[in-house]
């Protein structure tokens, strides 16, 4: 939680000093008590005493003050909402290498079961588009929010060819400029889920394709999957192998998120976690109003029991 006015905070100051000040009356009433001799003749004017009964009205009173005063202080709140709406980009590298059967049943086939699940996630308002890549990339199925389409777009996913990741991301990034606001103008949240097991090697520069998602405020989370290898690109690294420094600056480059999957198992995961965030965003409030609200219902609470107890304002 922040505040917009955190000078106002300094009044709380004041709650250790009310404190002092009803513990003193307290010790004070007590005193004054113990002057009449007759002890057994005021406990029978007296009738029998609230007990702690009577600390209640201003304990409730200082919560009062509290609230209002945190309210004074303008706070802000970040809270998680769903999303009415978004786009969302599923790019497939669909090289030959994606053939492996490294995962079970295969690369190819672990990707499609675990894209299943990321749509079958998703709320019905969110469009998703399906985009595949080997030497070049072929846009699968557009912007829609027929998720049926979608998912029977992802089956036709088949390994063959070489590793286009620049081509795959301008491809996504084409179809989610086509459609990036809503009917009043409003920009739509806009995301590319990119998943590949090797290096590029063909088509367009990768780290110029994340520059354009970033220009576009488009965040880009990668997943990489097979085998890894810590070599530059440049040093002979077999193509079957993740070009994970690419797919960490692509995430880096435009706000997303980089995953790395070695079995079956965490890249569902990953994709169910993807599906997620993607579905709720966080939001920056103010909760004056409510803090002032409670404050106030806090106040009116202190004063209806102390007037139904002691009939007496606390």
């Amino acid at each position: 939680m922040t505040f917009q006015w955190p000078l106002c905070l300094i009044a709380l100051g004041i709650i250790p000093l009310l404190t002092w000040l009803y513990l003193a009356a307290q010790k004070r009433r007590r005193a004054y008590a113990v002057r009449f001799t007759n002890l057994a003749l005021l406990k029978r004017v007296a009738g029998k005493r609230p007990g702690m009964r009577r600390h209640i009205p201003p304990l409730i009173f200082v919560f009062a003050l509290i609230a209002l005063i945190i309210g004074m202080a303008r706070p802000m709140a970040v809270i998680t909402l769903p999303l009415d709406r978004a786009n969302v980009i599923l790019v497939f590298d669909v090289s030959g290498s994606m053939g492996s059967t490294d995962m079970a049943p295969s690369r190819i086939m672990a990707a499609r079961q675990a894209a299943h699940l990321f749509v079958n996630a998703l709320p019905a308002s969110v469009q998703i588009g399906v985009v595949s890549f080997n030497n070049e990339a072929v846009v699968r199925a557009p912007l829609t929010s027929d998720h049926g389409l979608i998912q029977r777009s992802i089956d036709t996913l088949l390994p063959g060819g070489g590793t286009a990741i620049g081509d795959g991301l301008n491809a996504a990034l084409d179809q989610l400029q086509q459609q990036a606001k809503d009917n009043n103008g409003n920009s739509i949240p806009a995301t590319i889920v990119l998943l590949s097991d090797g290096a590029n090697n063909a088509g367009s520069d990768p780290m110029q394709a994340a520059l354009h998602a970033r220009q576009q405020h488009i965040k880009v989370n990668t997943v990489g999957m097979g085998l890894r290898n810590t070599l530059p690109a440049n040093e002979g690294r077999p193509s079957s192998r993740v070009d994970e420094a690419t797919m960490k600056a692509i995430a880096s480059q435009t706000g997303g998120r980089y995953f790395y999957a070695g079995a079956t198992k965490t890249l569902r995961q990953i994709y169910t976690d993807l599906s997620t965030q993607i579905s709720w965003m966080t939001e920056t409030i103010e909760i004056s109003a409510l803090l002032s609200a409670i404050g106030v219902v806090l106040f009116l609470l202190a004063g209806c029991l102390s007037l139904r107890w002691f009939q007496r304002f606390p």
